[in-house]
């Protein structure tokens, strides 16, 4: 069979198929813009649930703010009348209690806004070679530390450290207490707590 055509295109001289073509940068930036509005409307959606129940406990606030003020004006303008006193001391306690939860809900060294977590990241952040952390007891506001330290005075040196942190500086530590084992190291236990002796 005889050939007609002598093919001068070697393989290396063809063009290589490029990577990015306009179709393909078009579906990219298409799935993109699918995937952004998306994630927009969950975060609208979840920003409007919010602000309704922030707006519904802002009124039952409003609400109960306004009955306490009757009850007061009530209390003023009449004798007093010991259910009506106890009614309002009750609501008195009940918003109080409410805007101390609110304070230590939004403050954010605190454990509860701040988390546990926060407080074992400064905890890491301040490790010291001298102190062998074995328990740490954090709630209701107190904090207890145990261990093991290689010197006696490592420990309120490693203390010190707090203050340069967020979630512990501040902290006041009552109980102390240092006892040297058998291995001649100090084990320590520090509280801010009240001891149930005191």
């Amino acid at each position: 069979m005889a050939k007609y055509s002598i093919n001068l295109l070697q393989a290396d001289l063809q063009t290589v198929k490029a990577l990015l073509t306009l179709k393909r940068v078009v579906a990219l930036w298409a799935a993109t813009l699918v995937i952004m509005l998306g994630l927009i409307f969950i975060v609208q959606w979840q920003v409007s649930n919010l602000t309704t129940q922030f707006t519904k406990e802002k009124s039952f606030n409003s609400q109960q703010k306004l009955q306490l003020k009757k009850l007061e004006s009530a209390i003023s303008n009449n004798r007093q009348d010991s259910g009506l006193l106890a009614q309002l001391n009750t609501i008195k306690l009940l918003i109080a209690n409410k805007e101390h939860l609110h304070q230590q809900l939004t403050d954010p060294t605190k454990t509860y806004s701040a988390g546990f977590s926060k407080a074992m990241e400064e905890l890491a952040a301040l490790h010291d070679n001298d102190i062998s952390l074995q328990s740490v007891n954090i709630g209701n506001g107190n904090m207890t530390f145990a261990g093991v330290a290689r010197t006696p005075d490592a420990v309120p040196n490693w203390l010190s450290g707090f203050e340069s942190s967020t979630f512990l500086s501040g902290q006041r530590f009552i109980n102390f207490s240092l006892i040297e084992n058998e291995q001649k190291l100090t084990e320590f236990v520090v509280s801010s707590a009240q001891s149930k002796g005191e």
